[in-house]
């Protein structure tokens, strides 16, 4: 972990669950991004209980830290660590090739270590980011039958880990599924660190591309959580920003905020040159969307991920790799290849038109080697959370087996105090704040609509 770098919360939760003995019964499965804060919350849970495995998919090609070792992609061995050495490009593989060896090093990891302990009477608590535990139970439950009979639940972090969840399951779950993943501390004060970094890093590529916020046009694909924070992060960047959305609701609350929105994709989105931040979580920029941009005026867009996939610009990158329907008028003239972007340029119907993908087109805010999305200081609420939720499942283990998510009416909201946590976290930490914490943060007007519907309608944003 970082010198010097710490987590009040996350600590104090961990000093008074601890007492004098861990929990002994209770094993973790601890699944999440190779970084180092996930090591710095791994070490606090193996303070915590009897045995904790960790497995950690790579955003980026951070190094584990000293202290750790265990099986890499090649060449697995016993070590309570179960690591994915380099991330998918690397790798060479696809999303799917990815998923596949993430999935293989779960198994690997019940079969090597978790299993063993729960044929011995240990109950299993699986703590992480992204449920791709869901996805490897059924090969799991060929090698232990009785392995769901063994899990008191389960911890996710991400509103596409809770989706992959109620995917999996069907509504119909083994055991309780506790979710952070529309929370108040996320949904209000996380999204807004997620949106500055978002629009930080995303101004250091534009630079690199000899471009600017200011005097542009930004249209933001998605007015949900994220996508909302991306424009309180833009204020005083001398930029327009715009808002595309197929929600009304969401268009309303854009338009509240002073925006020009679009319900469907229209050319006067791009009648000058445009940067297009996607918040969606899905594909946001196709063929219709491209369309419209080739019938603007505007001579240069900028597409850049706001979301924590790299699926928004899915549908440009298969064209220019020759794998849909080509567009009439539409001439390729060459592609140009920069550390942070790279730039395809067109004619269409004569008239010029350079496509400039931003980072790949992955998440920006992880993008650059050796970069910080969030700082410790912030990722401590989200970690804390997460214990607690560990915590109230390990006391309560006769909890009905469903999906509960923190921030709606259920058992697990009623016991963990978000009001209370952010107190002490700007108490702790000596921030400044302004009266009554929820109307200070600047919460989503439609925030406890975006927390029913998001399991209902791909409302933007996977954290």
């Amino acid at each position: 972990m970082k010198q010097g770098m710490k987590m009040k919360l996350l600590e104090q939760a961990a000093r008074e669950a601890r007492g004098d003995k861990k929990v002994e019964d209770v094993i973790v499965l601890h699944i999440n991004h190779c970084m180092d804060n996930s090591f710095y919350f791994n070490d606090v849970l193996r303070s915590l209980f009897s045995h904790v495995t960790l497995l950690t998919p790579p955003y980026n090609n951070e190094d584990i830290p000293e202290g750790y070792s265990g099986p890499c992609y090649h060449g697995m061995r016993q070590g309570g660590l179960y690591h994915l050495m380099k991330n998918r490009e690397q790798l060479g593989l696809s999303s799917t090739e990815f998923l596949e060896a993430v999935l293989l090093l779960v198994e690997e990891a019940f079969r090597r270590e978790l299993i063993p302990l729960m044929r011995r009477g240990k109950k299993l608590l699986i703590i992480e980011d992204g449920g791709y535990h869901f996805e490897a139970l059924s090969r799991v439950k060929q090698l232990f039958p009785e392995v769901e009979n063994q899990i008191i639940g389960v911890v996710e972090q991400t509103t596409s880990g809770t989706r992959r969840s109620m995917s999996r399951q069907g509504y119909r779950y083994p055991y309780p599924c506790a979710s952070i993943a529309r929370s108040d501390i996320k949904m209000n004060l996380e999204s807004i660190f997620i949106g500055q970094r978002i629009v930080e890093e995303l101004g250091l590529m534009l630079y690199a591309a000899d471009a600017f916020y200011s005097f542009h046009t930004v249209l933001l694909v998605g007015y949900g959580i994220v996508g909302r924070s991306c424009r309180m992060a833009l204020e005083g960047h001398f930029c327009e920003p715009e808002a595309y959305d197929t929600d009304p609701r969401m268009l309303k609350a854009a338009e509240d905020d002073g925006m020009k929105t679009f319900l469907s994709p229209d050319p006067e989105m791009f009648y000058r040159d445009t940067i297009v931040i996607g918040c969606v979580g899905e594909p946001s920029f196709g063929e219709e969307m491209f369309r419209a941009y080739l019938e603007g005026e505007g001579t240069n867009v900028y597409l850049a991920s706001g979301s924590s996939k790299d699926v928004e610009f899915s549908y440009f990158l298969r064209y220019v790799a020759g794998k849909e329907q080509e567009i009439p008028g539409l001439v390729p003239e060459g592609q140009d290849t920069a550390e942070w972007y790279s730039c395809y340029r067109f004619r269409y119907e004569g008239a010029e038109k350079n496509v400039y993908l931003m980072a790949g087109g992955k998440p920006v805010n992880f993008y650059r080697e050796g970069v910080i999305s969030l700082t410790y200081r912030v990722i401590d609420l989200i970690f804390t959370e997460m214990l607690s939720l560990a915590l109230y499942l390990c006391r309560n283990r006769n909890t009905s087996p469903q999906l509960y998510v923190l921030g709606e009416d259920n058992p697990i909201t009623r016991a963990v105090s978000e009001k209370e946590m952010l107190e002490s976290w700007f108490r702790e930490n000596h921030f400044w704040r302004r009266g009554d914490l929820e109307t200070f943060l600047q919460p989503h007007p439609l925030a406890g609509e975006l927390r029913k519907i998001v399991w209902e309608k791909d409302c933007g944003e996977n954290y």
